[in-house]
């Protein structure tokens, strides 16, 4: 293969390709503005209102999101670069959903013009990487304003500028890419993955003094640790590594990674195509081991057997993964140390794909396909670049289009389900907000993710598990499926009504009846599932009886403390502190 550079495509194909980003940007995104706050949305635009009242302090304060209030600066898992973003538009147009979802549209922008440079310089220009990216179920699902697709954007548009900035020796262009990479680690502190790639790609390409220009991405966390320190006493990246959260296996987020990269990105039977054309047949007998190794591996794991569309996600995954990477891994070094620039460039991209996953398999708390994002850009682009070396045989668009279009309906079909689940707690919320609170009548909630945001909004007050209790003739407001922190024990409740809520769209993206959970993809759970159950929610609404039982039991439990000399006990739920 020839070596490329940003330069190698004709200047009309780089514009076209470039022209292509935008439209795709916005038609994966326009869709999506009204979207209902989902899952994290919640956490961001609480930090986001902070910094509107003082930039300095993103995390004053605390929040209830697993049971009882904490300090936002325990609570929260990342810094708060989207927060800030947002801020400006919070404090113009309040938590407005369409606002909000606008200024997100700047990072679909992002993402999807930094693919398309990575593919000139990666890809002969192709356009199938950007189109297989902008595409994927991780993107067009995510259009949230969580803080994911805006690290991927920000990585993708970092390793970008650094290539171009090493490939053209240019020190402005390898800062402004390592400045880009500590915006990416103010997003998420997972962005730290990206920058010993970058640091590789300088040594490959025998240029290794550019990799000190990534001094300014630590000097940009430097900077927030600092501010930690100052306002809270602690360094909040430090104080979440030596909190660990999280007790899942290492192999569960592997098997999870796995399944999400199946569900995700649709190149493999192309690939399969490329190898039996190039008679590469140890390489489609490795990928068909390595699919069959890891579903054994999974139900071994899982002490069980799992359901169709897991092993169907799973040894795709597995396929595609070992298709892309591990040539790569195997073979590249030694065109590296031939002096093969194609060589280094394919360990370029293979280490960074791989590096994203091993990162989530062993320093994220739980996998999820948020998580899995970054690592879609270079996949997309490795995989095509294998594939243009069919340069001028039909197949490969045919193919290659057929492939991108079932993606596609997936993709927005799946977008759809979430937008569906989604809306059911802003419903519920605004119809119920004057139909529920009266007179001397308080009304509760339990739960968080986006119905947090609008049971808020709406005038409800979010239970604890300890702390101010119901009063009877109050009302409580429980969800099924939103994840709900432990509740205080002893309310006696007597529900009075319920309301389910019916998907048009026979997709799932968080239902734990039927193992799906697309935003924390853990066990045997897949991210999106096909599926005849058409119940998305349902709220059900209580009334407070009474607490006399609570009281009497804590009484006498503390009563009884006292007597045995020990401190009296705390109100207590059965339920447990979720894992993840």
């Amino acid at each position: 293969m020839a070596t490329l550079t940003a330069e190698s495509a004709p200047i009309a194909s780089r514009q076209r390709l470039l022209w292509l980003g935008v439209i795709i940007a916005l038609i994966v995104g326009l869709p999506f503005l009204a979207k209902p706050f989902h899952i994290d949305d919640t956490v961001v635009l609480a930090i986001a209102r902070n910094v509107t009242h003082d930039p300095l302090r993103p995390f004053a304060g605390s929040i209830n999101w697993f049971g009882d209030p904490r300090p936002i600066f325990e609570e929260t898992t990342n810094p708060p670069l989207v927060s800030y973003y947002l801020a400006p538009v919070v404090a113009r147009f309040g938590f407005a959903e369409v606002p909000l979802h606008v200024a997100m549209l700047l990072f679909l922008l992002i993402l999807a013009l930094a693919t398309a440079a990575l593919s000139r310089r990666f890809a002969h220009a192709s356009a199938w990487p950007v189109l297989f990216v902008m595409l994927s179920p991780a993107v067009v699902v995510s259009n949230n304003v969580m803080r994911d697709v805006p690290l991927a954007a920000l990585s993708a548009a970092a390793a970008a500028l650094f290539v171009i900035g090493v490939d053209r020796r240019s020190w402005p262009l390898a800062v402004a890419g390592s400045l880009v990479a500590g915006m990416a680690l103010l997003t998420k502190y997972s962005g730290a993955a990206l920058l010993p790639v970058l640091a590789l790609y300088a040594i490959l390409q025998r240029r290794g003094r550019y990799a000190f220009s990534l001094a300014a991405a630590l000097a940009l966390l430097g900077l927030w640790s600092l501010d930690t320190q100052l306002v809270h006493g602690r360094v909040h990246l430090a104080y979440l590594m030596a909190e660990r959260r999280g007790d899942l296996e290492w192999s569960d987020r592997f098997y999870s990674g796995l399944v999400v990269i199946g569900a995700c990105l649709f190149l493999l039977p192309a690939l399969v195509v490329h190898v039996v054309r190039r008679r590469r047949f140890w390489l489609l007998g490795g990928a068909a081991a390595a699919a069959g190794l890891v579903f054994v591996g999974a139900r071994m794991h899982y002490q069980g057997p799992v359901g169709w569309q897991y092993g169907l996600w799973l040894t795709t995954g597995a396929a595609l993964t070992f298709v892309v990477i591990v040539p790569a891994l195997a073979s590249a070094p030694r065109g590296v140390s031939r002096g093969r620039p194609d060589a280094a460039d394919t360990l370029f991209l293979a280490l960074w794909a791989g590096g994203i996953l091993l990162f989530t398999v062993f320093f994220v708390m739980f996998q999820a396909v948020r998580h899995i994002i970054p690592a879609i850009v270079p996949l997309a682009i490795l995989g095509t670049r294998l594939l243009v070396q069919d340069e001028g045989s039909r197949w490969r668009h045919a193919l290659l289009g057929v492939l991108l279009a079932a993606q596609a309906v997936v993709a927005f079909a799946v977008g759809a389900a979430d937008y569906e689940y989604a809306a059911t707690y802003r419903d519920f919320a605004r119809q119920a907000r004057d139909r529920l609170i009266g007179p001397g009548r308080e009304v509760w909630f339990a739960g968080n993710w986006g119905w947090q945001r609008y049971a808020l909004s709406a005038g409800f007050t979010l239970i604890a598990e300890h702390g101010r209790l119901p009063r009877p003739g109050d009302l409580v407001i429980i969800p099924d499926r939103v994840h709900k922190g432990p509740l205080p024990q002893g309310l006696n409740l007597i529900e009075i009504e319920h309301k389910t809520y019916q998907g048009r769209v026979p997709i799932h993206t968080m239902d734990g009846s039927v193992g799906v959970s697309f935003y924390a993809t853990s066990g045997d759970s897949v991210p999106y599932a096909f599926t005849r159950e058409r119940a998305l929610e349902t709220l059900r609404v209580f009334r407070v009886a009474s607490i006399a039982t609570l009281r009497s039991a804590y009484s006498a439990e503390a009563a009884s403390a006292a007597k045995a000399g020990s401190e009296a006990p705390s109100l207590r739920s059965t339920s447990q502190r979720p894992r993840s």
